[in-house]
């Protein structure tokens, strides 16, 4: 069942439940009002019967007249019984027949009576007179009365019907209104697939429920379209990139079966070989680092980092390595605060400085200072540089300049590090002359 039926069900049971309440509460007061006021005309029925039998000689012929076109003109179809209750165990015992105790006892005590008998209302008046005590029994059924409320059941059903199509129709039609973003939504996430990820779900104005899960949902696809063409991006770079080295191992274990070599020749053998497989082990452990940042940096693995602090962390990392001394760095005791993961920053940092020392042979300096729109990171070195006409290229993945020739690499390094800082919130430049060295300027605006 859609969604828009259910909706137009749903309230449709809730206002007819409604209705159906309040066309009982009509109903029963209708009716208890039909049936006072017909009891009413009973008793002053039975008024008038008891002075038509016994106040003609207490009144002229003009009076008693009136009482006779009284008697007559009001509820002609009742019967009527009058029951001498001078001896009141024998009266007593006539109305038990048709009374209870409580209203035999009442009649005696001058109250007025009410009952049902046959289908019949009657009422019961105890009337003292001259002549004697007696009691007035006077019966009737309601025919109008019964026509009435049967008439209103109907009414009232009919209205009950008519009204409950009404109020589904009107309901649906609103919910169909309502759901029709909700039905476009399905009919488009049904067009976006594996291949058609660059789809997205149509904005909708103002900032409602709906707005925000469209934005929401848009903002998924998004990450999973970047997933999958990151996947393929490192599957196609990685199907190429792994190709070179193992092609170069095969090669050289193909030309060692060819004949027999000296072992100085096997030598010489081996370690091309090696140098080929310490280069693959370089070329997998750069892929797996860029796989992991291809995935976005959800909230639980951020923390609050020192940029000054870390970036400490990353020079004296380098004191331990073969750059020992070649790091000149000077910082900003300042604390700048960033949303970032700890080990991804640490790559990144480690990445940049290493490219700085590896295609340098002087000192490389690096800066970390403060500045007036947030916290800036210079790293500069005098080394090969990066041609002019290749600067637009640098941060490609697998992108290795033509002046790299004979430095150890992958064209990792670099790319890795500008996916982590973007990450970070991080905005990188580079300024660089071929032969003359390069500088490195990363700017974070925004400190938390």
């Amino acid at each position: 069942m859609k969604i828009k039926t259910k909706l137009a069900l749903l309230y449709t049971s809730i206002t007819v439940g409604i209705l159906v309440i309040v066309f009982i509460f009509v109903y029963l007061l209708t009716s208890k009002n039909i049936d006072n006021n017909y009891y009413t005309l009973l008793f002053d029925k039975a008024l008038i019967t008891a002075q038509k039998h016994f106040e003609k000689d207490e009144l002229n012929q003009h009076a008693y007249q009136k009482i006779i076109d009284a008697y007559q003109s009001l509820l002609p179809e009742t019967s009527e019984r009058v029951i001498i209750a001078n001896d009141r165990q024998q009266a007593t015992k006539e109305l038990e027949t048709f009374l209870t105790d409580r209203q035999v006892k009442g009649l005696f005590q001058n109250y007025q009576v009410k009952f049902e008998l046959d289908n019949q209302s009657g009422v019961g008046i105890y009337y003292p007179d001259n002549e004697g005590n007696f009691i007035i029994i006077v019966t009737a059924r309601n025919l109008q009365g019964e026509y009435l409320i049967s008439s209103l059941k109907k009414i009232l059903i009919l209205i009950l019907v008519i009204s409950s199509v009404i109020i589904f129709g009107l309901l649906w039609w609103n919910a169909k209104i309502i759901t029709k973003p909700l039905q476009e939504m399905v009919n488009r996430m049904q067009e976006i697939t594996s291949n058609a990820l660059h789809l997205r779900l149509a904005k909708r104005k103002g900032n409602d429920e709906l707005a925000q899960t469209i934005n929401y949902f848009n903002q998924m696809i998004e990450r999973l379209e970047i997933s999958f063409n990151s996947q393929k991006t490192f599957i196609a770079n990685a199907s190429h990139e792994l190709k070179n080295p193992l092609t170069a191992i095969m090669g050289e274990c193909e030309v060692m079966q060819l004949k027999d070599f000296t072992p100085d020749e096997y030598k010489t053998s081996l370690s091309r070989i090696e140098s080929e497989i310490e280069r693959l082990n370089i070329l997998v452990n750069n892929l797996f680092q860029l796989a992991q940042t291809d995935l976005d940096i959800s909230e639980s693995e951020s923390e609050q980092l020192n940029l000054a602090d870390e970036l400490q962390s990353v020079v004296q990392h380098f004191e331990y390595s073969k750059y020992k001394g070649r790091i000149s760095f000077v910082k900003d005791n300042t604390p700048f605060y960033i949303k970032s993961n700890n080990h991804l920053l640490f790559v990144a940092l480690q990445n940049i400085i290493d490219n700085a020392c590896k295609y340098s042979e002087e000192t490389v300096t690096v800066r970390a200072f403060k500045i007036k729109s947030g916290f800036q990171i210079t790293v500069s070195d005098k080394g090969i540089g990066i041609p002019s006409d290749e600067k637009e290229k640098i941060f490609d993945t697998f992108y290795r300049g033509r002046n790299t020739y004979g430095y150890k690499g992958a064209g990792i390094g670099l790319s890795l590090a500008h996916k982590i800082l973007t990450l970070s919130g991080a905005v990188m430049e580079i300024t660089s002359s071929e032969n003359m060295g390069t500088t490195i300027l990363i700017i974070w605006k925004n400190s938390f």
